[in-house]
């Protein structure tokens, strides 16, 4: 009987070890590959790699850039002083597609600075930084003029590289596809902090007020 019973114990475990390394009939079969030449839009080629897995929703895709210009001409200078600016940038993006392979969603986390410098070769004399998260609904999926951007958290930050903040802005910036952005949060310049709700954000920052904060940075806050 001891025998009888130690075989069977030695039976039971082998059929749970070969049930632990065989998949099982009753488990559902991998999901299918993605087939990225469907997707609508495109993959963007400057975020690699890309990774991609079949949700039952749909495709979800995620990939990362990372980029760094070396000091090349600004946009703009200050009076008669030229600008360069070295940009570097850490972008880490996820796509959601539906069933028909449309994109329906899009999420990204970000953090960009802006190095400048009155010189072609730097030092850097100020920065402007960027460190949020912000996403990319779709009315339409795979429509683009559907696409409303929603951006959360430091917006803008402009200071000196003494370290002084210039100008900043920190809160929500919500940009449809047919109407002027509307920013609801908090800007801090020149030692005061202003509060907004939905307020046009060519009212919160103009090209003139960008201008002037840049150029004060890069004289130090003067």
């Amino acid at each position: 009987m001891r025998q009888l019973h130690r075989c069977s114990v030695v039976a039971a475990v082998v059929l749970v070890l070969t049930q632990l390394g065989t998949p099982s009939s009753a488990m559902a079969d991998a999901p299918p590959a993605v087939d990225e030449s469907r997707l609508m839009p495109a993959l963007s080629p400057t975020f690699t790699p890309w990774s991609c897995q079949t949700k039952q929703e749909g495709p979800v895709c995620k990939g990362e850039r990372h980029t760094s210009t070396g000091w090349v001409p600004f946009d703009f200078g200050c009076g008669d002083t030229p600008l360069w600016a070295n940009t570097r940038s850490d972008r880490y993006q996820t796509r959601y597609y539906n069933e028909d392979y449309r994109i329906a969603y899009s999420e990204f986390r970000t953090n960009d600075i802006d190095y400048l410098s009155t010189s072609p070769t730097g030092p850097a004399m100020a920065t402007i930084s960027t460190n949020v998260r912000f996403s990319e609904p779709l009315a339409v999926p795979g429509d683009a003029r559907t696409l409303t951007v929603i951006t959360d958290g430091a917006l803008w930050d402009i200071r000196s590289s003494q370290g002084a903040a210039v100008w900043r802005a920190v809160g929500t910036l919500v940009e449809p596809p047919d109407a002027v952005g509307t920013f609801s949060g908090h800007v801090t310049a020149a030692g005061k902090t202003t509060s907004f709700v939905d307020a046009p954000i060519t009212e919160v920052l103009s090209d003139d007020t960008f201008v002037s904060a840049v150029c004060a940075a890069v004289t130090g806050g003067a």
